[in-house]
């Protein structure tokens, strides 16, 4: 995928990942706060359900008990109107029931009725005979319950709204003000009855309806029973209550209380406020039901716009992006194709000039390049002249390093030479003692020795020795040293005497920086004594016939060549049967393995701690092979020296074969 291509799919997957974010967070707020706002209007709802159905029972009652006392005040005019028109102003009784049906007409009660000393309405504004108010209950109901007006007792009396004549009527009476008489009065009050329709439960809930904020209500008692309902025709909430809202009216009932709750019934909301007051079969719970898939809806909705956006400014984007991506990668081109041809050798300064025109970054940086890339060719130029000039010059030198190698691998094949033709030829032998030594070269010669000579038919010198550097100059110091020694090798000589006179001549001959190591020891094949000392040497040991290991380097002095006239100890140990004296070399001891970690003396002590029994020859390759399969071919660090030497008769016996 090209570069243009991944900016253009970066700012396309930028501009689609702010779209998806964008509308997510918008249809989650959106869907919380509609949630919200329908848990809100819920519990309004039936809040004000409740109120109002706790009012509607006291509403009607009130303006009834209004009604009375507007009747009760017409009927009071109405009884002293007759008293003036008959006392005092002697108006006949015809003249009086004109006047009263003009207050009828006029705006005044509906029916008005005055009666006599004895109960007859002689007096009235409706048309038809005189009634009787008497006590036939049956014969003139609503007479009869005003006669208790003749004689004062009540004074006053307002009766109950009733049905009469196809008409809803309410009646109030008072007694006469100038000699016992009934005066009644009487109003159509069917306003009265759509009054409480309108303010009754079924008014209620048919207001709460008509906003259109509620799918369905009703009001229910304390059982439970539905004592008025209502709802949206043609919407889901035409469906009856659940069990689920019945069961859960009837607790909240029974609760009391005035907190609103609200509960999920299947795709709707419930909300169920307690009724304050409620008498038995009252409203005692008011419940509303709202839809409550329109967060859902609302969400689907945001989604689809949102999506419909998505798309749009999808496109957009990418159109834009695409035109953005070739404007600004065209002077990116020129630079790749400017790269290729500085590799292949073919750049032409030329072919930038429309991107170094720019004045924006990718200008800056086509002026840079152009300017390196013609540079670079003409520095590469003038390498090529020096490689071929390096080249005659490294083939000469090949030919010269190839000579000094083949110089370099005679040296070291005749320092070879020359240190294995100074080691002994052939070891003592006897019936009493074995003799066994092993030298193992590096690649490049380090000068190692080893040397057994025969002082006198009980005596041999043992010698191990090794020395500094490699090559001819270590080959040199070994010559050095071992004719030192040799010289130095006398019958009545001493260890640490060989050791000081070779010490003295390699401080003052030795045309070398270099010293040696060695281990000097003579042993005594008749009494198993072996006088030894050792010049900053390591490795010789002691192996008794049950296997312990005594090392043998603590008496001497520093190596020989390091400082002239250094005085050098000795010490004596005797072997016994089966026991043996091990000699080794530096090189051996410094043997690393991958880990860097050399051989090392605890090592060489264990093992030959192992070797209980061995010949010496098998104790000496146990050991070469043990340290060799410790460092590898790359961890020897130079040349690997064993001399062993084995008691193999008890001290008594070798004293009788001598």
């Amino acid at each position: 995928m090209t570069f243009q291509q991944r900016l253009i799919l970066l700012v396309t997957g930028l501009v689609v990942l702010a779209v998806v974010a964008i509308t997510a967070a918008l249809a989650w707020t959106t869907q919380g706060a509609l949630s919200a706002r329908i848990e809100t209007d819920a519990r309004m709802a039936a809040g004000l359900l409740a109120r109002a159905a706790s009012q509607a029972r006291d509403i009607p009652q009130d303006v009834e008990a209004m009604l009375g006392e507007r009747l009760l005040s017409e009927a009071v005019l109405a009884a002293h109107l007759v008293a003036l028109a008959e006392t005092t102003a002697k108006q006949p009784a015809k003249a009086i029931a004109d006047r009263l049906k003009q207050v009828a007409e006029q705006g005044g009660p509906d029916e008005i009725w005055i009666t006599d000393n004895r109960g007859r309405a002689y007096l009235h504004n409706v048309p038809g005979p005189d009634p009787l108010f008497g006590q036939d209950a049956k014969g003139g109901p609503r007479h009869s319950a005003y006669t208790g007006l003749l004689n004062r007792s009540p004074a006053t009396l307002v009766s109950d709204a009733a049905v009469e004549g196809g008409k809803l009527m309410k009646f109030a009476g008072v007694a006469g003000v100038d000699k016992p008489r009934i005066v009644q009065v009487g109003a159509d009050v069917r306003r009265l009855a759509d009054i409480a329709k309108k303010a009754g439960a079924d008014g209620l809930i048919d207001a709460l309806l008509a906003t259109r904020a509620v799918e369905a209500a009703w009001l229910l008692d304390r059982d439970g029973r539905v004592v008025a309902r209502g709802a949206v025709i043609g919407e889901s909430g035409g469906g009856p209550l659940s069990d689920f809202g019945t069961e859960t009216a009837r607790t909240v009932a029974l609760a009391g209380g005035d907190a609103v709750q609200v509960a999920a019934d299947g795709g709707s909301l419930l909300a169920l406020a307690p009724i304050k007051a409620a008498g038995s079969g009252a409203p005692a719970v008011a419940v509303v039901r709202l839809p409550g898939d329109e967060p859902g809806i609302m969400l689907r909705r945001q989604l689809k716009i949102g999506g419909l956006i998505g798309v749009f400014v999808l496109g957009l984007g990418g159109f834009l992006s695409v035109r953005f991506a070739r404007d600004q990668m065209a002077p990116v081109e020129r630079l790749s194709e400017a790269v290729k041809a500085v590799e292949a050798g073919r750049f032409n300064p030329f072919t930038l000039n429309e991107a170094t025109e720019r004045d924006d970054e990718f200008g800056r940086l086509s002026r840079v390049f152009r300017r390196m890339a013609m540079e670079a060719t003409a520095r590469e130029e003038t390498l090529d002249a020096q490689l071929l000039m390096r080249g005659a010059e490294l083939e000469t030198k090949t030919e010269k390093l190839a000579i000094a190698e083949h110089i370099l691998e005679e040296e070291q094949r005749a320092a070879r030479d020359v240190q294995a033709n100074l080691l002994p030829r052939q070891l003592p032998v006897g019936r009493d003692s074995q003799y066994y030594g092993a030298l193992v070269p590096a690649h490049a010669v380090s000068g190692d020795f080893y040397d057994v000579i025969e002082l006198d038919e009980n005596r041999a010198l043992l010698v191990t020795a090794g020395v500094s550097g490699g090559g001819v100059p270590a080959a040199f110091l070994m010559l050095m040293v071992r004719g030192a020694i040799r010289e130095l090798a006398r019958p009545d000589a001493t260890p640490a005497a060989i050791l000081t006179g070779a010490n003295d001549r390699l401080c003052g001959e030795s045309p070398f920086d270099g010293f040696a190591t060695a281990f000097v020891a003579i042993y005594d094949r008749t009494t198993g004594a072996v006088q030894h000392a050792a010049a900053g040497h390591r490795g010789a040991c002691r192996i008794l016939a049950d296997g312990t290991v005594e090392p043998l380097s603590e008496a001497g002095g520093p190596a020989l060549g390091v400082r002239k006239g250094s005085p050098y100890g000795e010490a004596t140990s005797v072997l016994g049967q089966d026991d043996a004296l091990f000699l080794c070399t530096e090189g051996l001891l410094r043997s690393v393995d991958a880990r860097r970690e050399p051989f090392g003396e605890e090592r060489l002590v264990a093992l030959l701690q192992q070797s209980r029994g061995l010949s010496a020859r098998d104790r000496a390759e146990l050991v070469l092979r043990s340290v060799q399969a410790h460092a590898g071919p790359e961890g020897v660090a130079g040349d690997l020296v064993c001399l062993v030497l084995r008691r193999l008769l008890p001290v008594a016996e070798a004293a009788e074969t001598v």
